[in-house]
């Protein structure tokens, strides 16, 4: 009679043991893809309100510096893709 009740108790723990693994991973997997879909639709709102960048074009002589400097530096192993002055 002991051995039934306890097999009986132990189901029921097991089973809420189980929903609340389902539940609380329900939940978590929700809370990441509202984070990931608030932060997608932030970086879109904020790239299309952001002011287009100034086209402060540089000399030949001027790019062809950094670009052999970068080369040296890296010893070839580098490659330069944007050119921007710091303030």
């Amino acid at each position: 009679m002991v051995t039934i009740q306890f097999r009986l108790m132990m189901n029921s723990d097991l089973s809420t043991a189980f929903s609340l693994l389902g539940i609380g991973m329900i939940t978590v997997f929700v809370v990441l893809l509202l984070v990931v879909i608030t932060g997608n639709l932030l970086i879109r709102v904020v790239n299309r309100l952001a002011p287009a960048p100034a086209d402060d074009s540089l000399e030949k002589a001027q790019v062809a510096a950094i670009t052999a400097a970068v080369n040296i530096f890296t010893e070839g192993k580098g490659q330069v893709t944007r050119i921007e002055k710091l303030n």
